[in-house]
């Protein structure tokens, strides 16, 4: 794997990953333009994006009854700015029983490849949760070319 950061200004870069590319900025608090993803929030992005093709994974191989599953994550920062813990919020579609949700909970803590190289310094924890808020609700979204979210 391999991928290549261009600065454009400031703290504003592009970030290239085959043929794809995303902005990434700081926060206008922090000296940015807000034009992008922040470098934590593309880490949260990977780290969810694992879990959930984990799970998927794992719920084929097993074939438990998962028609879907959506992930939201949030750190939490300690006193000196540091992140100290993820929290992930998992919910399920499909006739799941008790024991295949916590068994695929269980999983996905152990067995996602990008999740273990987090230092044990920061807990991690899975819950089942349910989605009640979508941030990115009347968003429309296509995969073409690559590219999501219009």
């Amino acid at each position: 794997m391999k991928i290549y950061i261009q600065r454009v200004k400031r703290f504003l870069h592009l970030a290239h990953a085959q043929n794809r590319t995303v902005t990434v900025d700081q926060s206008v608090e922090r000296g940015g333009e807000d034009l992008g993803f922040r470098p934590t929030e593309l880490w949260l992005i990977g780290l969810s994006s694992c879990s959930v093709m984990t799970l998927l994974r794992y719920a084929e191989q097993n074939t438990f009854p998962l028609t879907d599953v959506s992930v939201n994550a949030e750190d939490t920062v300690d006193e000196n700015g540091d992140i100290s813990a993820i929290d992930f919020g998992v919910s399920f579609t499909g006739d799941l029983t008790d024991e295949q949700k916590e068994s695929l909970l269980q999983h996905v803590k152990n067995n996602c490849k990008v999740l273990r190289t987090v230092g044990s310094h920061i807990t991690i924890n899975f819950k089942e949760s349910l989605l009640t808020d979508t941030p990115n609700e009347g968003m429309s979204c296509t995969l073409e070319g690559g590219n999501c979210c219009t």
